[in-house]
């Protein structure tokens, strides 16, 4: 009898995991739904990768951030759609939840709150593959010039890279709800940040006083171990400090991020209007 009761209930780790993945089947299934979902997508990456290899190019530039243009949009421009399709999804995911008005349901169920917006930014990266395919292919066209000397180096500054957008994700989703005016603050925050964390420009260029709010951002670590180890061949020893700070201020975040959802929990339920919140 016991063993077919624990067959029937998940434990607390399983039971993350069954959430996470539900929550990303259902995301993908929403967003695709409408075909059009999957031109526009990958067409909005490769539109700025093109205007900004256009803009360098226009400039006399042939190398950027001591790489080919191509090379550092592309490495840059994969930074991007990883950030945009996790930080977002995640940090909107209770906010989607109340316009669909099931916010007061997901409160008063026994789902983890913090596995609901891990799978919106799991569902959003897995929905964002194909503009990565894309990139590539467009850099590698236009002379991005890769080296990779140790797989697993870039193995880890790529997994450090989707971790450090989805635990600043994570922050957003308990902040952008408290704050109540979620959109005015991502549309604020928006471009700075692609600035911030070198994408689409060398930090070099940015003056000093910025370089602390660059280093704030876990994602910013994670894009120059990505740089380091798929254009300059670096080992996982040299890209490894930039890894390990990427994964450390990911960890800060997710902190956090964590006291943010428990305060959003705290405000709704007292308030009685987990709908409306």
């Amino acid at each position: 009898m016991n063993a077919t009761r624990e067959a029937w209930f998940l434990g607390p780790t399983s039971h993350i995991w069954a959430v996470t993945m539900a929550t990303t089947r259902a995301y993908l299934k929403r967003y695709s739904a409408y075909l059009i979902q999957l031109i526009r997508w990958p067409l909005g990456p490769l539109i700025m990768f093109v205007t900004y290899r256009v803009t360098y190019g226009a400039s006399g530039r042939t190398h950027v951030g001591g790489a080919t243009i191509s090379g550092f949009l592309l490495i840059g421009m994969v930074g991007l759609v990883t950030w945009t399709s996790t930080v977002w999804a995640s940090g909107y995911a209770l906010e989607f939840e109340r316009y669909e008005g099931t916010s007061g349901a997901l409160f008063l169920s026994p789902a983890s709150r913090a596995a609901v917006v891990a799978g919106y930014g799991l569902g959003s990266f897995l929905w964002f593959l194909p503009s990565f395919a894309v990139l590539v292919l467009l850099g590698v066209v236009t002379g991005a010039r890769l080296h990779v000397a140790d797989p697993l180096a870039l193995g880890l500054a790529a997994l450090s890279l989707v971790v450090s957008s989805l635990a600043v994700g994570f922050t957003f989703a308990g902040l952008f709800i408290l704050s109540r005016r979620g959109n005015m603050i991502a549309n604020f925050v928006q471009q700075p940040i692609y600035l911030l964390a070198g994408f689409l420009v060398p930090l070099d260029s940015l003056p000093h006083w910025v370089r602390p709010i660059s280093n704030a951002l876990p994602v910013t670590h994670a894009v120059a171990a990505l740089r380091q180890s798929a254009l300059a061949g670096a080992t996982l020893r040299q890209a490894g400090p930039q890894i390990g700070l990427a994964l450390v201020t990911a960890a800060a975040y997710w902190v956090v991020g964590l006291i943010a959802l428990r305060r959003v929990e705290h405000v709704a339920k007292r308030a009685g209007q987990l709908d409306l919140y």
